[in-house]
């Protein structure tokens, strides 16, 4: 069986430092700053885009997760979603449990990462 284009990417090909390959029709990098969150829906994920572009690709939220590395400013909120930190407008762990992103989406943070996250976010706030 022939490796995916995410394992070729992953292990053999150079992703340019800062980006995450995209493989929509054609094989893209696209930077993370650019990125304001990342959504996953069963075996596809779709990329909001600080310039309103949205890309939809049939790999898994997963998938992307495992090429984040602990440095990135990404956090996964909830099942669904990996939010980039600076995009991050508000957020209310003790209340609503929600994060609200510069672009106006409004999304929920998971009962079980909501500590994690306010530790993260404290953390990247004080770098």
């Amino acid at each position: 069986m022939y490796p995916t284009p995410l394992e070729f990417t992953s292990k053999n090909w150079t992703v340019p430092e800062g980006t995450l390959p995209v493989f929509d029709r054609r094989i893209q990098h696209l930077p993370m700053q650019d990125i304001i969150l990342i959504q996953g829906d069963g075996n596809y994920t779709l990329f909001y885009c600080s310039n309103g572009k949205r890309i939809m690709v049939s790999k898994t939220l997963r998938d992307y997760e495992k090429l984040m590395t602990e440095s990135s400013s990404f956090f996964r909120i909830h099942k669904s979603y990996l939010i980039n930190l600076a995009y991050v407008q508000r957020y209310d762990v003790k209340g609503e449990d929600c994060v609200w992103m510069k672009d106006g989406q409004i999304i929920s943070i998971a009962r079980r990462r909501k500590h994690q996250f306010a530790a993260y976010m404290r953390q990247y706030l004080n770098h």
